[in-house]
C-alpha cells in the first residue's frame, strides 16, 4: 500500500514539472497555438487531481484497514475460532440460554486476505434475556455478523426457541495473537440496554397485529340526533386470516373499529349495515342506510359508489 502511495505522490510531482513545462515552453516560443497549450495545460492539472483523489482514497482505505485489524479475531484461526466459541457461549450462558448448543461450522479462507468463521447457537431464552444477548453481541467490537436469525414461540412457556448463525473473520494482520479485540463496538443508536430492553421485552411479537385505537371525534353541543354518524365512519383497511378477508371499519365518534367478514352485520348509530362483498383489489360492498354502496379505503360511509341492489 506504501509502494502505491509512493508512485502516486510521484506522479503528482511529474504532473506538476510537465505542467511547469508547458507554461515555460508558451513563453520560450512553442510552436503549438495559445489554446493548444491552454487545453494541454487543463489536461494535466486533471491528472494531477484525479492522482491526488486516489492518495486521499488510499489514506481513508488504510484507516478503514486498521480498524478491521484492531477488531478481527487473532489471524491463528484455530485460536481465533477457540476464542470466539468460547466467548459466545460464555455471553449466552450469562445470559440464561437454557439448552444451549454453540458448534463452529466451515471456515473459509479468501487469498490470504481474510478467513471466515461460522458458528451456529441454538437454545431456549425469554425476550428480554434475547435482547440482552444481541446489546451485548452489538457492543462487542469484533468483527462479526448474525447472519440469520430464526425465532420461534415455545408451546406453554413464554421462552423462545432462537436460533443464530454467526460469522466473524479473522485478518492475516490482526495486532492480537492470543486474545480477542477489546475494541468497543458502534453499532447501536441507542447507548442503554434498558433503552432497547424495555421497548422490546413487554412486546408479544407472535400476537396477532392489533390496530391502534383511531382517534375519537368529539361533537361538542350538538345533540346526537343531528348528527350523521355515517359521516364519520370510515373504511381503514382491509386483511386475510386463514383464507378469510376482512374489511375494518372505525366508528370515530364512538371510538370502536369494527374486524367484519363478508356476511357481517354492524351498527353505526341508528344505522345498521351488512358487509356483502370483499375483493381481492381492496374493495368493499355494503349495504348501508338502505343503499349499496362500494367503498375503498379511506372512504366514509356517506362516500363510496352506488351499485345496483
Amino acid at each position: 500500500m506504501w509502494q502505491r502511495r509512493e508512485k502516486i505522490l510521484a506522479s503528482i510531482a511529474g504532473g506538476a514539472l510537465v505542467a511547469a513545462a508547458g507554461w515555460l515552453l508558451l513563453l520560450s516560443g512553442d510552436s503549438r497555438s495559445a489554446a493548444q497549450l491552454r487545453k494541454e495545460r487543463t489536461r494535466l492539472e486533471a491528472d494531477v487531481t484525479g492522482k491526488r483523489n486516489l492518495l486521499e482514497a488510499d489514506a481513508r482505505d488504510a484507516k478503514r484497514l486498521a480498524a478491521w485489524q484492531r477488531r478481527a479475531l487473532p489471524s491463528d484461526r484455530v485460536v481465533a475460532r477457540s476464542l470466539y466459541q468460547n466467548w459466545l457461549r460464555g455471553l449466552a450462558n450469562r445470559v440464561h440460554f437454557r439448552q444451549l448448543n454453540v458448534e463452529s461450522k466451515e471456515v473459509e479462507s479468501r487469498r490470504n486476505m481474510f478467513t471466515r468463521v461460522s458458528f451456529s447457537l441454538n437454545g431456549h431464552v425469554g425476550l428480554a434475556d434475547l435482547t440482552q444477548f444481541l446489546y451485548e453481541f452489538y457492543t462487542a467490537g469484533h468483527l462479526h455478523q448474525i447472519r440469520q436469525m430464526d425465532i420461534k414461540p415455545l408451546e406453554s412457556s413464554r421462552e423462545l426457541d432462537v436460533n443464530l448463525t454467526i460469522e466473524a473473520l479473522s485478518l492475516p494482520d490482526a495486532d492480537r495473537k492470543g486474545q480477542l479485540s477489546k475494541e468497543p463496538g458502534d453499532g447501536l443508536r441507542l447507548g442503554k440496554l434498558d433503552d432497547y430492553r424495555g421497548p422490546i421485552a413487554k412486546r408479544d411479537l407472535f400476537a396477532p397485529y392489533s390496530p391502534p385505537e383511531p382517534p375519537r371525534v368529539v361533537v361538542a353541543k350538538e345533540p346526537e340526533k343531528q348528527v350523521d354518524r355515517a359521516q364519520y365512519a370510515f373504511v381503514t383497511g382491509f386483511t386475510e386470516v386463514d383464507g378469510s378477508r376482512q374489511v375494518w371499519i372505525q366508528d370515530r365518534i364512538a371510538g370502536k373499529t369494527w374486524t367484519l367478514n363478508e356476511g357481517a352485520d354492524f351498527q353505526i348509530g341508528r344505522f345498521r349495515g351488512t358487509v356483502r362483498t370483499i375483493a381481492p383489489s381492496r374493495e368493499v360492498i355494503v349495504d348501508f342506510d338502505g343503499h349499496r354502496r362500494r367503498f375503498r379505503d379511506g372512504d366514509n360511509l356517506r362516500g363510496g359508489v352506488e351499485v345496483d341492489q
